[in-house]
């Protein structure tokens, strides 16, 4: 006879999930409102902090132990709640510092129905409809690529760095065939070619899949000189084919962050296919279009009729995108991240396949490309995931059909337009704007410090001592806006991208720089003036307390990442 204690363990158990009549629905939006109801109160509107940052962590010590019994349920929302504390805010005017993902309700809702009731995408029968959902989101993705929406393939994965482990080994299908089954031992070793200022998660992905981090070809790139990118990528795999080293894949960037930089895939595919005259297959060709991919909604917009009225400056800019992000029909592969600019929870991305048929050689059977009827279809042979969650699935469907194409065009007109408000202001209170150049929705800014050089370029001649003041001074500002100076409070926190080294000065020196990205749909022309003011504000008065190597910049310890 089992004790009183398993009994009531028992009970308690079935009472915290769903009843088999499902009677007991009503309890998730109860314990969700319970939840928020204990979260921590933003302290301003704008402020980029749930609660205030650095977190208060104290509150781990009473969970340190696994608890011997069920805990109280509410307890254990509190530290759930409390771990939310100094989250930064995507929707937050103030949060300047990345793309986050600004989700909307529905599709929160989405993933969170997948979470309670776990569809496995591993398998229909396992999936409900999620997979049929996936299969048309693909081809409506590949439509909005320019690829025959039936001839591709796709799946939804945890973010690019899997499409870009999804388009090399797809890749090294290509160029050796038996390397599925024979792995790399013996031959020539194959590399993976992309440009200079692409993603830096391609050299993980080569180390990941078992070609070291090393194969890794970086091409530089001369800015937006296009051809001039297309005959180095070229002329690069060409040395490498006549050298007898297989490409395995070649990496372009569909939209780089910063810059929003585009390489010229058209150039690059037709190249390639000249190449492949001398070889058994043509170099298969992934482009990144991870963040750059929303801009295809524009590649139907009827621009010189201009129906949403959208200002001159901000559409000449999203021409500009949209045109070289239509390239990618000419591409073997894209990635499609709906938590950037996607309106969906983190994780929701699309690896995209112009060919189903090379998506399905990651697994020895051919027959695993056959659509079946429903209850007979397994898709673990060929994605990275065994098991599979649908909540990414769902959020994007939700998103897509929510937000439209309209929604999605609007959307990105208006944060370009913002970015451009902050261009128009912050200049005038010693910001120096540092890629005017770039088309997208992200600004570098310079603060000039006071005493130091007066502009970028002459920043970049300087010595490496002013260099390092310059970088403390950008360090230490960065902190002060975003709230983190222990010994200056700040009402509103504005959180931009700290970049410890943007670029290198002529003495080899990595100069900083701070970047502003707004993607909320709560900005506004008077909040972003606003916001503007503050950062001149906060600059004014730190620059009175400084003094070149003294004062609040003796000592700081500078943050060198990769960035």
């Amino acid at each position: 006879m089992p004790s009183r204690e398993f009994v009531e363990t028992l009970t308690e158990l079935r009472h915290r999930t769903l009843h088999p009549t499902e009677h007991n629905r009503g309890q998730l939006p109860e314990r969700l409102s319970h939840a928020l109801r204990t979260l921590a109160v933003p302290s301003h509107p704008d402020g980029a902090w749930l609660g205030t940052a650095p977190p208060d962590l104290g509150w781990l010590r009473d969970f340190e132990a696994v608890p011997e019994h069920m805990s109280d349920p509410d307890l254990v929302l509190r530290g759930v709640t409390a771990g939310l504390g100094a989250q930064l805010r995507a929707h937050a005017p103030g949060n300047l510092f990345n793309i986050f993902p600004v989700p909307l309700f529905d599709a929160v809702t989405a993933a969170t129905l997948a979470q309670l009731y776990t569809p496995n995408a591993l398998w229909d029968l396992l999936a409900g409809g999620t997979l049929e959902i996936e299969r048309q989101l693909v081809r409506q993705l590949a439509d909005l690529a320019g690829w025959p929406r039936d001839d591709a393939g796709g799946t939804f994965s945890f973010g690019g760095k899997a499409g870009l482990m999804y388009a090399v080994r797809i890749g090294l299908n290509r160029c050796l065939p038996e390397s599925g089954r024979r792995g790399l031992a013996g031959g020539a070793a194959p590399v993976v070619v992309t440009t200079e200022h692409n993603h830096d998660s391609v050299e993980p992905v080569c180390a990941l899949l078992g070609l070291g981090s090393e194969a890794c070809v970086r091409v530089p790139a001369p800015g937006r000189d296009r051809a001039a990118t297309a005959e180095r990528v070229l002329t690069t795999v060409a040395d490498l084919v006549a050298r007898g080293t297989p490409v395995a894949c070649v990496v372009l960037s569909g939209g780089s962050i910063m810059d929003h930089t585009i390489d010229p895939v058209g150039l690059v595919a037709a190249g390639l296919s000249s190449l492949s005259g001398s070889l058994p297959y043509r170099p298969y060709l992934h482009f990144d279009t991870a963040h750059g991919w929303p801009w295809l909604f524009f590649r139907d917009y009827d621009f010189p009729g201009n129906p949403l009225e959208i200002d001159p400056v901000t559409l000449a800019a999203l021409r500009e995108v949209s045109d070289l992000v239509a390239e990618a029909a000419w591409a073997d592969s894209m990635t499609a991240d709906f938590h950037k600019a996607g309106f969906c929870p983190y994780p929701s991305s699309a690896f995209l396949a112009r060919n189903a048929a090379e998506l399905h050689t990651l697994h020895e059977d051919p027959h695993t490309a056959e659509w079946r009827p429903w209850g007979g279809n397994l898709v673990l042979h060929h994605t990275i995931e065994h098991s599979r969650g649908a909540a990414g699935i769902l959020a994007a469907f939700a998103a897509l059909h929510s937000v439209g194409r309209t929604g999605f065009r609007v959307h990105l007109a208006h944060v370009t337009a913002m970015n451009n408000v902050f261009r128009a202001h912050l200049p005038e209170f010693g910001y120096e704007l540092v890629n005017p150049t770039s088309p997208g929705m992200a600004s570098v800014f310079w603060p000039v410090a006071p005493g130091g050089p007066a502009t970028f370029a002459e920043l970049g001649r300087a010595e490496p001592l002013l260099v390092d003041d310059a970088n403390r001074y950008t360090q230490a500002l960065y902190q002060r806006l975003a709230g983190l100076d222990p010994q200056h409070e700040v009402a509103a926190p504005i959180v931009l991208g700290f970049l410890p080294a943007f670029t290198h000065g002529a003495h080899g020196h990595p100069l900083s720089a701070l970047r502003l990205l707004p993607n909320s749909p709560h900005h506004d022309e008077v909040t972003v003036a606003a916001i503007a003011d503050r950062m001149a504000t906060a600059k004014a008065e730190f620059d009175r307390s400084v003094t070149s190597r003294t004062g609040p910049l003796a000592g700081l310890r500078l943050r060198h990442v990769p960035e």
